[in-house]
């Protein structure tokens, strides 16, 4: 499902949507591993509710307790399936994601700067202010380009470039990008006289200005952890850096509330049981995200930071084991 959305966003976009399907690809399983920070845990957070909630409505649970299993030992068997899967979220948080987005960044920086290996065949791409190139085909490896045509408006008329090859180099030092065209034929049409002036050619050179790339959207979500817990000065950059280290231990806190809300009211309908567990969820990722945007915007230091979060979570857990007037009593 969040493949799906992924591409049919990309595909909305007009700097992705020239792409070649390999690329393409390429960004819909990094957006996959950028959101899988959120949505394993929250998969977890769902599958612990809605199963131990099912099996204490079919009364399964309380036939376990009749024949003396205690309900920690049932709880300590998922809470270790909960700690696995969030020493999983760890790994994504802390150096998967980032990956996932340093890499997200270098192709967005090469939709921005035309190359060949990003380029489609018989797609038209603007090479400069008034020129656009296309290629009938071009090699797997991005190197060479096939049946190149080439229109260049000038301000006496138009020039049209056909060439059996080409490749297009993009130089960070010279500031350009060079398209050497090889064994072809340019025509000149004149804009008053419509006079045509042919010319054929072994090797002709096209130069156009690199075009800025621009800083990335967010780097700082691009930054190895390790880089961030030596250098992390901004806001921005500790909360980035807080988010990653305090996320496993929010989910982890989460999921074994999932448990306790799952096994509260017995013999009372699953659906209390539900929302409760939702409304839960809801207010802990909400809390979540306050605490980055005040660390973001300077209303709270780096200590306590975001500490407080998974504290306040885990509080919570206990208040709806533990106090009677929220009656999440259980068998003992």
């Amino acid at each position: 499902m969040i493949s799906a959305y992924n591409a049919a966003d990309l595909l909305r976009d007009a700097a992705y949507s020239n792409l070649s399907g390999e690329y393409l690809a390429i960004l819909v399983l990094l957006r996959d591993v950028q959101a899988a920070e959120i949505l394993l845990p929250t998969a977890l957070y769902i599958a612990v509710l809605a199963a131990m909630n099912q099996w204490h409505r079919e009364r399964e649970a309380f036939a376990c307790y009749a024949a003396g299993i205690r309900p920690a030992r049932i709880s300590r068997a998922v809470a270790a399936l909960c700690f696995v899967v969030a020493i999983a979220v760890a790994g994504l948080t802390l150096f998967a994601r980032p990956w996932a987005y340093a890499e997200t960044y270098l192709i967005e920086r090469a939709t921005m700067q035309l190359s060949t290996a990003a380029m489609q065949a018989d797609r038209f791409y603007p090479f400069g202010p008034a020129t656009v190139i296309s290629a009938r085909a071009i090699d797997p490896g991005g190197e060479r380009m096939h049946d190149v045509f080439l229109e260049n408006r000038e301000e006496g008329g138009v020039r049209i470039i056909r060439a059996e090859s080409g490749k297009l180099i993009v130089s960070e030092a010279e500031g350009r990008r060079r398209l050497e065209l090889e064994t072809g034929t340019s025509h000149f049409i004149d804009r008053e006289t419509l006079a045509d002036r042919i010319t054929k050619f072994d090797t002709l050179v096209y130069y156009a200005a690199t075009e800025a790339a621009g800083p990335v959207s967010n780097p700082r979500r691009a930054r190895t952890t390790l880089d961030l817990w030596q250098n992390a000065a901004s806001g921005k950059e500790i909360a980035e850096l807080q988010w990653r280290l305090l996320h496993p231990v929010t989910a982890l806190l989460l999921s074994l509330i999932a448990i306790t809300v799952a096994r509260s009211l017995p013999g009372a309908s699953a659906y209390p049981r539900y929302l409760a567990g939702l409304l839960l969820y809801a207010l802990v990722f909400n809390l979540s995200a306050v605490g980055r945007t005040w660390i973001e915007n300077g209303q709270v230091g780096a200590w306590p930071g975001m500490l407080w979060v998974p504290v306040l979570t885990a509080a919570i857990g206990i208040a709806a084991g533990r106090l009677p007037h929220f009656r999440f009593a259980r068998p003992q």
